[in-house]
C-alpha cells in the first residue's frame, strides 16, 4: 500500500485501509473501489489523503507503531476530556485522566515491543479530527524519542501523559481564534499563548498525575535558545520532557492541514525541524528525530537526481533522506533497485522529492 493526497485520488483506485470517520464510525471499508461521488465526499470532509493498493505499491506493508484498537480508544478518551472541560465536569475529568494514564501505560508497551520500527505512517484526519488527533500523535512520537534517548519505562509513562496533556489548555481558549482562518490580531496570539498557563492552572491541582507530567503542559512552547513562552528559559533549564514534546508538537503540527495553511510533506517538516537545531530545539531530540521519523515514508513515490521515478521501500535509522526505492517504469513496479544508503555517490532524491502518481 501507499499514501496519496487527495488531489490525486483516482477514480477505481483501491483502499489499502479501514477509512474512520472523525466520530470514529467506518466510512469506508479496506479494499472500497473509489468513485467520483466517494472522493468527492472524502474531500469535502478534509481528508488530506489516503492508503491505496495498487500496482506500483504492491507488496507493500507498513506498520504502525501502536495498534489501531489503543488509537481509537485513546482518540474517545481525548475527546471524552475535551467535553467534561468545556461542561467542567471535576469528576468525569479524573476518570478520563484515569484512564488515559492506562492508556499511557499501554502506549509505552505497544511502542517499546516495535522499538525498531521508523515513524513510516501518515495520519489519516479530517480537519475536525485535529484536536484530539494532534494530542495522540504527539504522545506516540514524544514516546519513540523517550525510547531512542533512552528513558526508562518509568520516565516514558511519565512523557506519555504528560504529552497526550500537553495542549490541555487550548480547550480553554475561544475555539473561533484556534481556528482562525487568518493571521491572528497582536491580542489574540497572546490569547492563544495563554494556553499553556492555562492548562498547567488547571491540572496542577491532580495530584494523582506526577509534577514531571504537568509541567509539560507549561513549558512545551519554550525554545531551547530562548525566547520562548511562556517564561523565556532556555537550554537544560526546560525540563527534558518539555524539550521532547516541542519537537514533536512542532512536527505533528506542521504535517496537518489547518484553516489557514496546507500540511508539509514528512520530508520538509524535518529540514524545518533541522533548522531550529539548538535555536529552537534541544539538538540531542533533533538528533533523535532525523533517526526515527522517514522523511520519505514507505510507499511514497520520489524522483531521483537521474530523473528515475521509484516508491520507497525500506528506510534507513542511519541516514533517512537516503532510502532504499524500488524503481517504476512506465506507471509500473519493477525489480529494479536503488540503495541510496548503500550508494553514497552523487545519487539523490531531488529537491522535489515526492512525486504525485
Amino acid at each position: 500500500m501507499r499514501y496519496i493526497t487527495v488531489d490525486n485520488l483516482r477514480p477505481g483506485h483501491k483502499l489499502a485501509q479501514n477509512l474512520i470517520a472523525s466520530n470514529r464510525v467506518l466510512l469506508l471499508k479496506k479494499g472500497k473501489e473509489l468513485s467520483p461521488s466517494t472522493i468527492e465526499k472524502i474531500n469535502s470532509l478534509g481528508y488530506q489523503g489516503l492508503y491505496i493498493d495498487d500496482e506500483i505499491s504492491e507488496g507493500l506493508e507498513i506498520k504502525d507503531v501502536i495498534s489501531r484498537d489503543l488509537r481509537i480508544k485513546t482518540w474517545n478518551e481525548l475527546q471524552l476530556l475535551c467535553l467534561n472541560v468545556g461542561a467542567n465536569t471535576t469528576g468525569g475529568i479524573r476518570r478520563n485522566l484515569s484512564t488515559l494514564k492506562k492508556l499511557s501505560n499501554s502506549m509505552v508497551d505497544e511502542i517499546l515491543h516495535n522499538r525498531d520500527t521508523m515513524v513510516n505512517l501518515v495520519d489519516l484526519r479530517a480537519f475536525d479530527d485535529y484536536t484530539y488527533s494532534h494530542s495522540l500523535n504527539v504522545a506516540v512520537l514524544s514516546i519513540i524519542l523517550g525510547i531512542e534517548l533512552k528513558l526508562s519505562r518509568y520516565m516514558l509513562y511519565e512523557l506519555a501523559i504528560g504529552s497526550l496533556i500537553h495542549d490541555f489548555g487550548k480547550m480553554l481558549v475561544d475555539k473561533k481564534v484556534l481556528n482562525k482562518n487568518g493571521k491572528l490580531t497582536t491580542d489574540e496570539f497572546e490569547l492563544v499563548k495563554k494556553h499553556s498557563e492555562f492548562g498547567y492552572n488547571y491540572v496542577r491541582d491532580y495530584s494523582d498525575i506526577t509534577y514531571s507530567s504537568k509541567i509539560v503542559t507549561l513549558y512545551h512552547h519554550e525554545k531551547y535558545g530562548g525566547g520562548g513562552y511562556p517564561e523565556g528559559i532556555s537550554g537544560d533549564s526546560i525540563p527534558l520532557y518539555c524539550r521532547i514534546v516541542s519537537v514533536a508538537d512542532v512536527y505533528d503540527a506542521l504535517t496537518s492541514d489547518r484553516p489557514y495553511r496546507k500540511a508539509m510533506l514528512p520530508s520538509d517538516a524535518v529540514e524545518y525541524i533541522m533548522s531550529g537545531y539548538e535555536d529552537s530545539f534541544d539538538p540531542v531530540v533533533v538528533d533523535a528525530l532525523t533517526r526515527k521519523v522517514a522523511p520519505y515514508p514507505v510507499g511514497t513515490c520520489v524522483r531521483l537526481s537521474t530523473d528515475d521515478v521509484g516508491v520507497v521501500v525500506r528506510n534507513y535509522e542511519e541516514s533517512g533522506m537516503r532510502p532504499r526505492i524500488k524503481l517504476i517504469e512506465n506507471n509500473k513496479l519493477t525489480n529494479k533497485i536503488v540503495d541510496l544508503f548503500a550508494d553514497r555517490s552523487t545519487l539523490n532524491i531531488t529537491v522535489q522529492g515526492i512525486v504525485n502518481m
